[in-house]
């Protein structure tokens, strides 16, 4: 008795990252890097952890990442695109954070008259 079977197993999607949830780690937990070690990037990853730890410019890097991330211009470790890109998220994330930005400006800049 011969079986004959075609059953083919398909290829895990190994490396695959998803946007949404990579520009969500990099805008909640980007200062000390966690989108880095999702990413598999994690020697950066550690050194943006140690960045943050010792010298605090951490946010600086993560805010470069995000503009990355949401401009979908980021990619994991083995070279591959993030997963389901929605450039309406990144969008907006890009104008959260330009209007949060400018938020900031104006506090610190801020002068209450004397009266």
């Amino acid at each position: 008795m011969s079986m004959d079977f075609d059953y083919k197993p398909q290829p895990e999607q190994e490396g695959k990252h998803s946007y949404i949830t990579t520009l969500l780690l990099a805008f909640f937990l980007g200062d000390i890097g966690i989108h880095r070690f999702y990413t598999g990037y994690v020697g950066i990853g550690i050194a943006q952890l140690l960045l943050t730890i010792f010298t605090g410019l951490g946010p600086l890097w993560a805010f470069v990442d995000l503009i990355a991330i949401a401009l979908n211009k980021y990619q994991d470790a083995d070279g591959n695109e993030l997963e389901d890109v929605n450039s309406g998220c990144g969008l907006m994330v890009l104008i959260f954070v330009a209007f949060s930005f400018i938020f900031v400006i104006g506090l610190l800049f801020y002068h209450k008259p004397h009266i």
